[in-house]
């Protein structure tokens, strides 16, 4: 193979191998159901419990994942299925991301689930 051939056969497969990894990280950023989780599950997402009371866990399975975060006037918002929504004080857990990053822990949003968040994690000094 001409050395011109094999040096832009090498460049589109990089291309190929940045651009998957860029759209999986883009994917984990929009807050995904199922992005990401068992990355984190086993060490983090398992050990954490709902302030509601219940006890309960976090997650169920494939619940948690990374996400984007911000303040709106006096609020957090979280990425959630690539949408924002609003954070309810109670589901704010008092943790700190292995990755220092935001995560959420809730149903695949869909007609019944919109809007409900079982766990929010932010990141320090939110």
């Amino acid at each position: 193979m001409p050395v011109g051939r094999t040096r832009r056969a090498l460049i589109a497969t990089l291309g190929g191998v940045l651009s998957m990894f860029f759209g999986l990280s883009a994917a984990a950023q929009e807050g995904h159901y199922g992005v990401d989780h068992d990355k984190w599950h086993r060490d983090f997402y398992a050990a954490l419990k709902r302030k509601d009371g219940s006890g309960r866990p976090c997650c169920n399975q494939n619940d948690c994942r990374p996400t984007q975060s911000r303040m709106v006037g006096n609020h957090y918002e979280v990425k959630v299925d690539g949408r924002w929504l609003s954070v309810p004080e109670n589901t704010i857990i008092d943790v700190v991301a292995p990755d220092g990053g935001a995560h959420v822990c809730a149903p695949e949003q869909d007609g019944y689930t919109w809007g409900v968040l079982f766990c929010v994690i932010l990141p320090p000094n939110s």
